[in-house]
């Protein structure tokens, strides 16, 4: 857990008589036992216990539109075509001092997250190439559910964005934060603004014109694994994006710390994406366009001097 998840959990607990108010709302019983299990950012997720069973309770605040109803259309999108996920049970939302706070009351999913069982040791060579294998197979179904508009999708369909150049106009309209944020790493050779900026549309030229879904957090906790190397699930749809899916990729990058590498290139699906036009170029552009945003969040939202300074190099060494 880093160090903007830890604040984000520190700041973000429900307190236990409000869970328990909306238990009672959505499913209409008592809590018995209550963890709390996220390790993200973005939302508070909770085992609840009840009399007749386990589910997870997911709490949103602090949005101005109904997260969880965008999550259950990408849901509804995804599992049309073949992607496991987990079964939702309610959702809706409850006012709390004049605070909004959503709900989804989701089934458990059989199987273990994969970033406990590479933690564990548990992959060796070929299990990792099934499971490389089914991952990207999953990933193309996600890619072809077709979009509108580009960035955080927060009605169906339809990204924040009408086009990819509103998308690079908003981050120019940034300019003085994100050079002020970035002039902090000047002395580890990172570019001011301007230079990134010059940069960003070179490689905005190679940018594909038809966005897709995007789960655009897809990494080893959100993907479910049971003994049998199949995978059952994939979670946590909150950030879905309409984009260039070469943007799920860039997050895609926990495998090299493994003695068998858990790869999407390796697929066949991660094959057709590498020989797609102008990839290269479009995959600097998604790191670099990422690294942004979190070297604004890092430095103004949720301060993290290591989280900056990864964002900070990854702009530096993107950007050539």
């Amino acid at each position: 857990m880093n160090n903007q998840q830890e604040q984000f959990q520190r700041t973000h607990t429900t307190n236990t008589n409000t869970l328990n108010e909306i238990v009672q709302k959505a499913l209409g019983t008592n809590i018995e036992q209550v963890t709390r299990i996220n390790k993200g950012q973005s939302n508070e997720v909770y085992f609840i216990d009840l009399k007749d069973g386990s589910f997870v309770l997911r709490i949103a605040k602090g949005f101005d539109y109904d997260i969880f109803a965008i999550e259950r259309w990408a849901m509804q999108e995804v599992s049309r075509r073949g992607v496991p996920v987990a079964a939702i049970v309610t959702q809706g939302s409850v006012v709390d001092r004049n605070e909004v706070i959503y709900y989804q009351v989701q089934e458990k999913l059989t199987g273990e997250p994969m970033d406990s069982l590479l933690a564990q040791g548990k992959f060796g060579c070929a299990r990792s190439e099934r499971l490389t294998e089914q991952a990207g197979e999953l990933l193309a179904a996600i890619h072809s559910v077709p979009t509108f508009g580009w960035g955080r999708i927060t009605r169906p369909n339809h990204g924040t964005y009408e086009s990819f150049e509103k998308r690079m106009l908003a981050l120019q309209q940034d300019w003085e934060k994100l050079d002020k944020a970035l002039a902090q790493f000047n002395s580890l050779g990172v570019p001011r603004f301007e230079e990134v900026w010059q940069g960003l549309r070179y490689l905005e030229s190679f940018a594909v014109r038809q966005p897709v879904l995007l789960h655009y957090d897809l990494t080893p906790d959100h993907i479910f694994v049971d003994n049998d190397d199949r995978i059952t699930g994939v979670i946590d749809w909150g950030a879905v994006q309409s984009g260039d899916p070469v943007r799920d990729l860039v997050r895609w990058n926990y495998w090299d710390n493994y003695e068998c590498s858990i790869d999407w290139l390796a697929s066949t699906y991660g094959q057709s994406l590498v020989h797609s036009k102008g990839f290269e170029e479009r995959l600097k552009l998604a790191r670099v366009i990422d690294a942004l945003l979190l070297l604004d969040s890092s430095t103004y939202q949720i301060p993290d001097v290591a989280g900056a300074r990864h964002a900070a190099l990854t702009v530096r060494d993107n950007i050539k």
